[in-house]
């Protein structure tokens, strides 16, 4: 039997995949206390022992300390590799998450290279490197895939390329590994913050997300309506994410995106 889809059948609507990097202080974490509004109930695995900012609101967490050590529950200490497998579990679709996020993939790129380079002390590089690509790479894709809305945290770095313009991509270990990582998700989202004096010579600090390839970021957005602009000046993700599931334009008469 040919059967073929239709890509007008492909819901807007669906589970986000959604990787945010930015600078410190940019609000990275805070991002979760907008997920719980716009999806109900979410798990965060957190690897920064940061959750400050959402300290009053109720979100259920796992913090990991490892990729895959010591794992012990009844203790309150989790790897990665362990947290995985309780999702894997029914235990985890029967809680009825909306959606997850990790907090963030800059710890997690750090916990697993760690302890490669502990497990292969003196041992081959290439081969570490050659594993830490394999092992992140794999477990961002299966993360991503989860039937469920996913939101990655990231901190964002610096470099020069050959003709020494600074661009920005998300910190993690290794710089092919790193430059990879934004193909995984379907938004690609870059947290900006600028900072003006107001008439009365105060400070006032702005927020923006960026949505695209512009000065330096490497943003990206599925928005087949072509509703986003390059520069959001906006500090809440689901708002976005609302605007290209409804298709309601943010772009004034003339812009192009």
């Amino acid at each position: 039997m040919f059967k073929v889809m239709s890509t007008k059948e492909i819901q807007q609507s669906g589970p986000t995949k959604v990787l945010l990097y930015a600078h410190h202080g940019w609000g990275k974490t805070y991002q979760v206390r907008h997920y719980q509004k716009k999806y109900g109930k979410g798990l965060i695995l957190s690897g920064e022992a940061g959750l400050k900012s959402v300290e009053d609101v109720d979100i259920d967490y796992l913090p990991f300390s490892s990729w895959d050590g010591k794992h012990d529950p009844e203790k309150d200490v989790y790897s990665f590799r362990g947290i995985v497998k309780m999702i894997m579990s029914s235990e985890f679709k029967e809680a009825g998450y909306n959606w997850i996020a990790l907090d963030s993939l800059t710890e997690l790129s750090e916990r697993l290279l760690e302890q490669l380079e502990n497990e292969q002390d003196g041992g081959n590089s290439w081969q570490i490197w050659g594993d830490y690509s394999r092992h992140l790479l794999g477990a961002l894709k299966w993360f991503r895939d989860l039937p469920i809305h996913v939101y990655v945290s990231c901190l964002a770095k610096e470099e020069k390329d050959a003709n020494d313009v600074t661009q920005y991509w998300p910190l993690v270990k290794g710089n092919a590994v790193a430059k990879h990582v934004p193909a995984i998700f379907d938004h690609v989202l870059c947290g900006v913050r600028t900072t003006e004096k107001t008439d009365g010579g105060h400070p006032k600090v702005r927020r923006y997300i960026v949505t695209d390839e512009v000065s330096g970021w490497h943003g990206k957005a599925r928005d087949p309506r072509n509703v986003l602009k390059p520069f959001e000046e906006c500090d809440n993700v689901t708002d976005l994410l609302a605007k290209m599931a409804n298709g309601s334009a943010t772009q004034k008469k003339g812009e192009t995106k």
